[in-house]
């Protein structure tokens, strides 16, 4: 009888992997197709004016690349402020040349000291807010490059989306192992956890995504939250500032931008995995239940089927097709995620890794958070 129930029990957990790993896969597909199909063509040429803002610390580095890339532009009727964030090397001295360059296209402002219960980047943006002419801000990072078309699309697609906030995913340039291994998993959310397609058709302010490399808002929606002051102390306030225009009423999209805007998120492995790990930290701090789901899932529909295969292959297990099941489900809607995101074919095949790190970042992560260590990134830490 005891036997008759772990049979039992054990096939129930594979029929729940498998059944899992195939929801991944529909969810997957799904997102895949909203992000290929919903994304239109730039053709605005001048509907209102933007304010293109960029908070930039210690970004000597980066910072040519992206300014160079945003003063030929298709659209005509934009500004850009840049904000020196009291960075330690050149920046400022490169952001002032290129405005004294561009004196009626671009103006740079110093930033101000970290007021208490503020994160430094919700700071500078709101700093930024405060110098803009626009009726739309577009907020980008300092290491984010654009085509000439980049200001066009978002101005287009927030019209034709009749939305208030966009976002979406920039095409992510991996250039070491490190990279490759980490920050594939910022598209978990498009694979394990959102439907992206659900973002604008529903109310629930839970359902709303954003990468803060491209934000743009109507002014009256950025102005009916207080700016970024809804979310001054959250490190993932890309997120945070989406969920906060949908509950005050407003309407969010979340799309593919890959064609038109390319980052370097991070670069390196330490980089990578500090950069991850202060958005671990923002999510699961306070909440121990929410990590232990997230923790759970990855463990039952990633790690555990692959754990199972050597050892269901040595003992002869009939349970062993619904774990090569499960693998090779997940690792098709990985695969299709990574491939559709353009990146190169081999990077998905670093899934276990990427995994069974994943979870190790989390789990240092939050250790920080219960023991009060707090996450440091850009020379200041966060508690």
């Amino acid at each position: 009888m005891i036997l008759l129930l772990s049979s039992r029990i054990i096939f129930l957990l594979h029929f729940l992997a498998a059944a899992g790993t195939l929801c991944i896969l529909f969810l997957s597909l799904v997102n895949i197709l909203w992000l290929r199909s919903s994304s239109y063509r730039p053709s605005s040429t001048g509907m209102g004016k933007v304010s293109v803002l960029i908070p930039a610390r210690n970004e000597e580095s980066n910072i040519r690349r992206c300014l160079e890339s945003l003063l030929h532009q298709s659209y005509t009727n934009y500004e850009i402020v840049v904000l020196d964030d009291l960075s330690t090397d050149r920046t400022w001295e490169i952001v002032s040349e290129y405005a004294r360059r561009y004196p009626d296209l671009l103006r740079a402002v110093k930033g101000a000291p970290l007021p208490r219960g503020w994160c430094g980047k919700t700071h500078a943006m709101q700093l930024l807010s405060q110098h803009a002419q626009g009726d739309y801000l577009l907020f980008t990072d300092a290491d984010t490059v654009h085509t000439h078309e980049s200001i066009a699309w978002a101005v287009t697609n927030i019209n034709k989306h009749r939305s208030d906030f966009l976002s979406g995913y920039v095409y992510q340039e991996l250039q070491s192992f490190g990279e490759a291994l980490i920050v594939p998993t910022t598209y978990i959310m498009s694979t394990m956890v959102l439907p992206l397609w659900l973002i604008p058709r529903s109310n629930a302010s839970m359902i709303s995504f954003a990468v803060g490399q491209l934000v743009m808002f109507r002014r009256q929606a950025f102005e009916a939250i207080d700016g970024y002051s809804s979310v001054s102390d959250q490190i993932s306030e890309d997120v945070f500032v989406a969920r906060a225009v949908k509950k005050a009423g407003f309407r969010v999209v979340f799309l593919d931008i890959r064609r038109y805007v390319r980052c370097r998120m991070y670069e390196g492995y330490q980089e990578s995995f500090n950069g991850i790990a202060k958005n671990i930290y923002d999510f699961f701090k306070n909440q121990p239940a929410f990590f232990a789901s997230v923790a759970s899932i990855l463990v039952a529909f990633v790690v555990l089927p692959l754990v199972l295969i050597p050892i269901e292959l040595y003992t002869g297990s009939s349970m062993l097709r619904f774990s090569l099941f499960s693998v090779f489900t997940f690792l098709l809607a990985w695969s299709l995620s990574l491939y559709d995101r353009g990146q190169k074919w081999w990077v998905p095949l670093l899934y276990p890794l990427t995994f069974l790190h994943l979870l190790y970042m989390a789990w240092k992560s939050y250790g920080r958070v219960t023991t009060g260590l707090g996450i440091e990134w850009k020379d200041r830490v966060f508690k």
